[in-house]
Formats: C-alpha cells, structure tokens, sequence
C-alpha cells in the first residue's frame, strides 16, 4: 500500500535557513561582546570604498564591489589598484579586515549552531512529553 506524501515547497527550507541566519545576526547585534563587530565591519567597507572610490577614481559601485570582494579574500582580479599607495593601503586593508571578518562570520555561524542546536533540545522535549503524556 503506497501513501501519498505531500511535497513541502522548495522554498521553505530556503526561507527557514534564512530566518535562522537573520536570527545568528540579531543575536550578535545583541551580545555584548560581539556587539561591535557588525559596526568595524561596515566602517571598514565603507572606509574602503571611500577611499578606492577617491584614489583609483572608480564609481561608488566599483569601489564598493571591490571593498567586499578583497575583504572575503573572493579577488576576482577584474579590477586591480594602479599606483603604489593604494597598493599599500590594500595590504593594510586586508590584514585588518581579514581579522575583523573572520571574527564577524564565526560569532554568527557560532550563533546559529548555538540555536540550531537549542531548538534540537526543545523538540526533544516536547517530543518526550508527548510521548509520557496520558491519552484522554
């Protein structure tokens, strides 16, 4: 005998993975000891992007596009600093915002396991009360 299992749509997983993202972040927002790191984060991009923007003469949305690409160290190479100081202030800017990120994104992949695993423990106990609870 075969039953018919319904199908859960494809984007509800995506959209749990995400919700469960928004809340790692608002827990770091939250917690005092990470609480700054979103904050260093955007200053160094927008830092970066002021200044590739100024010196390397590019559009904001160049400038900004190579700020993120250099600091989550993707470097497509499409677009390169030109002169000796920017050059200088990339090396700079990478080993500072390195550092930074990597402390950003382990406080928020921290924050999700923490409640991924949480939420694990309370079904597990609704589950074990269901399960004790007397049939009425």
């Amino acid at each position: 005998m075969l039953t018919h299992v319904p199908k859960r749509h494809p984007v509800i997983p995506l959209y749990l993975a995400f919700r469960g993202l928004a809340r790692a972040i608002v827990a770091v927002w939250r917690d005092p000891e990470t609480k700054a790191l979103p904050l260093v984060a955007g200053a160094l991009v927008l830092t970066g992007t002021i200044f590739y923007w100024r010196f390397e003469d590019w559009t904001i949305i160049q400038a900004l596009y190579f700020s993120v690409v250099t600091l989550t160290t993707v470097g497509f190479g499409d677009f390169t600093p030109t002169s000796a100081g920017t050059q200088i202030f990339t090396i700079i800017y990478i080993l500072t915002g390195l550092g930074v990120l990597v402390a950003l994104l382990s406080s928020v992949a921290q924050q999700y396991i923490r409640q991924k695993t949480e939420s694990g423990k309370v079904r597990e106990r609704l589950s074990a009360r269901r399960r004790h609870t007397p049939a009425t």
